[in-house]
């Protein structure tokens, strides 16, 4: 799927890269405690964020 390829190269992009390491390091604060209502939804929605942006830029150049 041309997507996923699109998808999968804006994933290794600087912007994507940092959100994705937030994304990671809360998961891992979130999961190391026993009781939390912390849910990383910020995070998450950052890297969607910087991915989806990133994919849109490159079906507008027709990369993708």
């Amino acid at each position: 799927d041309p997507l996923n390829a699109v998808r999968e190269h804006c994933e290794q992009t600087e912007k994507c890269v940092k959100a994705r390491e937030r994304l990671e390091l809360c998961d891992a604060r979130v999961s190391s405690r026993s009781e939390t209502e912390e849910q990383c939804t910020e995070e998450l929605f950052d890297f969607l964020h910087a991915r989806d942006h990133c994919v849109s830029a490159a079906n507008l150049l027709g990369l993708g």
